[in-house]
């Protein structure tokens, strides 16, 4: 099991507004809340790191510290706005566990309660991964089984263009891997973040997760599938 680095901060983002699914973030899936649900994926990895959630809503932390998140302090309402960035947000959270908590933080594991399959020992895996020297930052990823020639954008008259060169004839075993992030995980350095602004820096390795792992709860749809995943007892609270 890989160990937590000193100066590591969980951050769980959930805020009250929510378009796709109203209040998702406490609406029960499997007989607990959505955001419980990573609370407890957290616990289980026992990283013994620092988890704290970042909210604007009250109803939110009280359920996040019930589960047994940090609430140390309110997401201003600015960075719970549709169009806030999640660096801002995470930017925003280090400054305050830096200045009001006095806590260094060295590194950011970002864990999104609409990611609420993930398991637990995927957290150790990425800390595996994240300990390689010269990483800046590991990320959940889904693997697109598809070469960039069959991967189509359309050009301003409605014809698709592929993304890359046309291979008449790949055989599935020979394909490169070709990955897309799934919102699993997100672990960056502070020094990655405060250089480039960007979850997402150059130095970056992918954690692939099953298909299950990587439902990213963003519309009603996602939400049926999640309940059927739940239903069909292939996973549990």
């Amino acid at each position: 099991m890989a160990a937590a680095p000193p100066g590591l901060l969980i951050l769980v983002p959930a805020r009250g507004g929510s378009k796709g699914v109203p209040g998702k973030n406490l609406r029960c899936l499997g007989g607990l809340p959505l955001l419980t649900w990573t609370a407890q994926t957290i616990e289980a990895a026992g990283l013994g790191a620092r988890a704290v959630l970042s909210t604007d809503d009250p109803a939110i932390a009280e359920v996040g510290r019930a589960a047994g998140l940090e609430t140390p302090f309110m997401r201003p309402a600015e960075l719970a706005t549709d169009d806030a960035t999640m660096v801002s947000v995470v930017e925003h959270a280090i400054q305050w566990m830096e200045r009001d908590a006095n806590y260094r933080v060295t590194a950011v594991m970002l864990l999104q309660p609409t990611s609420p399959f993930r398991q637990a020992r995927r957290l150790h895996e990425a800390l595996a991964l994240f300990a390689r020297p010269g990483t800046d930052a590991v990320i959940g990823v889904d693997t697109i089984a598809r070469t960039p020639g069959l991967i189509f954008q359309p050009d301003p008259g409605g014809w698709l263009v592929p993304f890359g060169a046309w291979e008449e004839r790949v055989r599935r075993q020979d394909m490169r891997p070709v990955f897309t992030p799934n919102g699993t995980l997100y672990l960056i350095t502070r020094e990655s973040l405060r250089r480039t602004g960007r979850m997402f820096p150059e130095r970056l390795l992918g954690l692939p997760t099953d298909r299950i792992e990587g439902l990213d709860i963003d519309t009603p749809e996602d939400w049926a599938l999640a309940e059927a995943v739940v239903a069909a007892g292939l996973v549990k609270p």
